[in-house]
């Protein structure tokens, strides 16, 4: 039971910071939510949480939050 609750929590801070990440660019003047890489979340995911997070799991959430704000993943998809 603990264990499912850690996961949840730690499911829930990274969603929190590749939200965080994705809206930053967002409001940003020269960049744009497309180009955010999964190294800028697994950098943030790390200094705000200490979370380690690989490039593979930081993509899938980058697309998670896109998919949940409405966005498409056709762009975001090479």
């Amino acid at each position: 039971m603990l264990a499912t609750i850690r996961a949840r929590q730690t499911h829930q801070k990274l969603m929190r910071a590749a939200n965080h990440v994705l809206r930053e660019a967002l409001h940003s003047l020269t960049r744009s939510p497309d180009d955010v890489t999964p190294a800028e979340l697994v950098a943030y995911a790390f200094g705000r949480y200490r979370l380690d997070l690989t490039h593979e799991d930081a993509q899938r959430y980058l697309d998670a939050v896109r998919v949940a704000r409405g966005d498409t993943l056709a762009s975001t998809q090479a």
